[in-house]
């Protein structure tokens, strides 16, 4: 990319978030288009966005919750890259306190003024927004306990300079933990040119390869990519019609493009680690989180039902099960047997709202949406229950049989 294409791209980028920060301040302006909004702040449980000024929720343009993923602790200086207006900085600060700082880093001077006005209305006393770019980060050498990012590395016009620069000021063993969008394979070069879906986090997204590869080449290990959502067709959708058709290359066939890109486009959480070891001790862990599964309607309460079984509801349940024996807090909910639990929660209720019940199954830890659309693996969930992987076993007899007659359940039969 030529240095000119790379200005365009800033420009572009610091256009329509200026005019973002302008729309959630009250003034005049549309946010423009991104897979962010709503479906970024419900990222965040109902407790943390109530406890923020209304500014810093509605400026969250984000794809996931990178302050969930980075797991803070007192004590530790955490960075946020491309902060906008200010949401994840002041819950970091929150989190990283007694004695712990957060920083916010942003080029557009109307986010900085918008989260600078959100700290004051917050009170928050450990917070610093910094004006400036991600490539070149304004602060020294091994100097930051913890990198966050949330939906913004995609916006850089040299990735590879954002990587080196966050392993830069990292301190050995400091850890990289961001929500973005990547991609499972290229996009065609038409719809890569499209300045829109570059500052609506499509177009300069990395491939799930890419990503590792450059996080490998700054110097980052223990390096994992999880996809959390995939996007398919409705999300497209909605993005093609957010957009100006004068954007849009001439001649392009929408629909087709559309059915082309279903399951290529993802948000995903990204973890790596510079080497060494960290000079922050960690906090004793005490808390155990709670993890509910919000499943689409079933037959029964597993969904194990019939002479064919489908092999993702076997294997949830064997992964539940075994977290459950480990004394995780753990449980799930289907749409058929337990609706009342999709009511009473605002985020699953709003979730159903949007997604519908083809977006299920959902996942939250703590009330927070850590996946949709898929069930988590049993990594994951020990991840996310804070328990430690354990060597892979063989198949579990889970003792399942078939029904014949009709009973609960029609025909299908269940256990």
């Amino acid at each position: 990319m030529s240095v000119d294409e790379a200005d365009q791209i800033r420009a572009a980028v610091q256009d329509r978030y200026a005019a973002a920060a302008r729309s959630a301040s009250g003034c005049c302006g549309p946010a423009g288009t991104s897979f962010g909004g709503p479906f970024g702040q419900s990222q965040y449980a109902d407790t943390d966005r109530a406890a923020l000024p209304a500014d810093a929720v509605a400026g969250s343009l984000g794809c996931g919750n990178p302050t969930l993923l980075a797991d803070l602790h007192p004590g530790e200086v955490v960075l946020d890259l491309g902060s906008g207006g200010g949401i994840d900085v002041l819950l970091s600060a929150g989190r990283v306190s007694p004695g712990g700082m957060a920083y916010g880093l942003d080029m557009t001077p109307e986010m900085l003024e918008l989260a600078n006005a959100n700290k004051a209305q917050a009170g928050v006393q450990n917070v610093e927004f910094l004006l400036g770019t991600i490539e070149e980060i304004p602060l020294p050498d091994s100097s930051v306990d913890v990198i966050i990012s949330n939906c913004v590395v995609n916006l850089a016009a040299d990735k590879d300079q954002v990587f080196r620069e966050a392993f830069r000021v990292l301190r050995p063993g400091g850890r990289l933990a961001i929500s973005d969008v990547v991609l499972s394979r290229p996009l065609s070069p038409e719809l890569g040119s499209v300045m829109a879906l570059w500052t609506g986090c499509i177009a300069g997204a990395l491939t799930e390869d890419d990503c590792s590869d450059l996080l490998r080449a700054a110097g980052f290990e223990s390096i994992g990519i999880e996809p959390t959502t995939i996007f398919d067709s409705r999300e497209l959708d909605s993005l093609v019609a957010a957009l100006d058709p004068a954007d849009l290359p001439a001649g392009i066939d929408t629909a087709a493009a559309i059915a082309d890109l279903e399951g290529v486009i993802r948000s995903a959480s990204i973890r790596a680690t510079k080497p060494g070891t960290s000079s922050t001790r960690p906090i004793e862990e005490t808390h155990v989180p709670a993890i509910r599964v919000y499943e689409p309607a079933l037959c029964c309460n597993t969904g194990v039902c019939g002479e064919t079984l489908d092999q993702d509801l076997v294997d949830f349940t064997a992964n539940l099960d075994h977290l459950a024996e480990q004394g995780a807090d753990i449980s799930r909910h289907n749409l058929a047997n337990d609706p009342i639990a999709f009511t009473t929660d605002e985020s699953v209720r709003t979730f159903l709202q949007v997604a519908g019940s083809e977006g299920l199954p959902l996942t939250t830890v703590d009330g927070v949406t850590v996946m949709t659309g898929a069930y988590p693996s049993r990594d994951q969930l020990l991840r996310y229950a804070h328990l430690a992987a354990q060597p892979p076993a063989g198949s579990a007899d889970l003792g399942l049989t078939a029904v014949d007659d009709a009973g609960c359940c029609g025909s299908t039969g269940c256990r």
